[in-house]
């Protein structure tokens, strides 16, 4: 999600020529927020405060007093009024998404029936709603035991050698995984995609600090820090299912291969630096509870030319992701965005 100029992706081929990139790049800009010195002004700042503190500004007074507020509550409870709030958002306020999901799971597998459709339509809402109520609580689900992981080992190893790129999926809560990984010692940078609300960039950019996460400016300018940080032996986060303009860039779901979005942006920062990949996933087990996949390291196809396209490693990344995604399609953040 953000606000980049949006490029159709090329068609590839197996026979295709080398591909470039065609979406311009992303610059973040913070969404201004009119303030005391508008409404003195008068005239169009007034209105235009007026405006935004009679709708996106209480909405975000609203997301602030929630958020302290869950923190005071027992795990299970934030996490189940996250659902509740959820399941209410899907049936009421996002009724053409949940149509939309219904439409991409038809399509992920034909085999679904109406009642798994709707099983998986509204765990996709629930588990969005626990997502946003857990951010109060995250600092909490290690010590109490919240989250099992596997095959950790060779991440840690690679860590403590560096320079290495974790890749990862919106599914479970994968804010989660920050608090796994704190808990191991991992210092890490990430790159993310701000959320739209000021609150919400707020909230989330606090409890990542307090995990340690460093997070890398989005867009065109965080690409230099991010090269620095990889020649420097460090490790950097990303996700690599992602959404642009309301269209689903990837998991590419049996559509053409194109390096238009972050899946290239990762294999291109691994091939410059020397950095090992890695896929990690989360999944919800139930309420609460979370369970935590690390994959082998990567291996990219070999290339002997440098400049090599870069579709065989795409490619190569999207058949790890993809399968993740499919698998865990019902707690997936992106089911209900557009796949053309």
């Amino acid at each position: 999600m953000g606000d980049e100029v949006s490029g159709a992706p090329p068609v590839v081929g197996d026979d295709a020529a080398p591909q470039r990139k065609t979406r311009k790049p992303y610059v973040w800009n913070p969404p201004p927020v009119p303030g005391w010195a508008d409404l003195r002004a008068g005239g169009d700042r007034r209105a235009a405060f007026l405006r935004y503190w009679r709708g996106a500004g209480l909405k975000d007074l609203g997301d602030f007093a929630a958020h302290y507020a869950f923190r005071f509550m027992p795990i299970d409870l934030c996490s189940a009024i996250g659902a509740a709030l959820g399941r209410m958002a899907g049936r009421f306020q996002y009724r053409e998404n949940a149509e939309r999901a219904r439409a991409n799971l038809r399509r992920l597998d034909p085999s679904l029936d109406d009642a798994e459709i709707e099983r998986r339509v509204l765990s996709h809402f629930e588990n969005a709603g626990r997502v946003m109520a857990e951010f109060s609580i995250l600092h909490r689900l290690v010590p109490a035991g919240r989250i099992t992981v596997e095959n950790e080992e060779a991440l840690l190893k690679a860590h403590a050698e560096g320079p290495l790129v974790i890749v990862s999926c919106h599914t479970g809560n994968w804010e989660a995984v920050a608090a796994l990984m704190a808990s191991r010692g991992i210092r890490w940078s990430a790159v993310y995609t701000p959320p739209r609300g000021p609150a919400q960039h707020v909230i989330a950019n606090a409890v990542r600090a307090r995990f340690g996460v460093s997070m890398l400016p989005p867009g065109a300018p965080g690409v230099r820090p991010t090269v620095r940080t990889l020649s420097e032996g460090g490790t950097i986060s990303m996700f690599c299912d992602e959404v642009h303009h309301g269209t689903v860039m990837a998991p590419f779901f049996g559509r053409p291969a194109h390096v238009d979005g972050n899946l290239a942006i990762a294999v291109r920062f691994a091939r410059m630096t020397g950095a090992k990949i890695f896929v990690g996933h989360c999944t919800r087990l139930k309420g609460a509870r979370f369970h935590v996949t690390c994959s082998d390291p990567v291996v990219l196809p070999s290339h002997a030319d440098p400049e090599a396209p870069l579709q065989d490693d795409v490619s190569a990344l999207n058949r790890i992701i993809e399968p993740i995604v499919r698998k865990n399609c019902g707690q997936w953040y992106f089911l209900d965005n557009k796949f053309d």
